[in-house]
């Protein structure tokens, strides 16, 4: 199949007179003291006290958390094959597969991780931590 070209067009801009605008001129002495300006920077938000009309509230501490940080995986209380038992079964299983799962902290809101165990028991969803006993 043929294809046909389109014809070239020229375009033709025109200019346009830009009007008169007037400029300030300023001496090295009124640059410098605009350049230098007050220094003393704003203890909230760290910008120049000269920006603000009225100076910023304090920031309030934020308060750490009370729980210490440490890598679960780190810190697995039982072992693949060992045998423990569930809180809701009288039956004792073995521990097929270890791992972790994402959840917020019901303390801070923020993002950590629990430990989960996965046992041959023919349930297919994982037991946390605090859910087994040993047996």
């Amino acid at each position: 199949m043929a294809t046909t070209r389109k014809p070239q067009r020229a375009v033709v801009i025109e200019e346009t007179e830009t009007p008169d605008v007037e400029t300030a001129t300023y001496t090295d002495d009124e640059l410098a003291a605009d350049e230098v300006g007050d220094t003393s920077l704003c203890p909230a938000c760290g910008e120049p006290l000269t920006w603000h009309e009225e100076a910023c509230p304090p920031p309030t501490p934020v308060a750490e958390p009370s729980f210490l940080h440490r890598s679960p995986a780190a810190t697995y209380a039982y072992d693949v094959g060992l045998l423990v038992q569930p809180a809701t079964q009288t039956q004792a299983h073995p521990i097929v597969w270890r791992g972790q799962l994402k959840e917020r902290h019901p303390a801070t809101g923020l993002v950590h991780r629990v430990n989960v165990y996965r046992l041959n028991d023919g349930y297919w969803d994982c037991y946390r931590e605090e859910e087994l006993q040993a047996a």
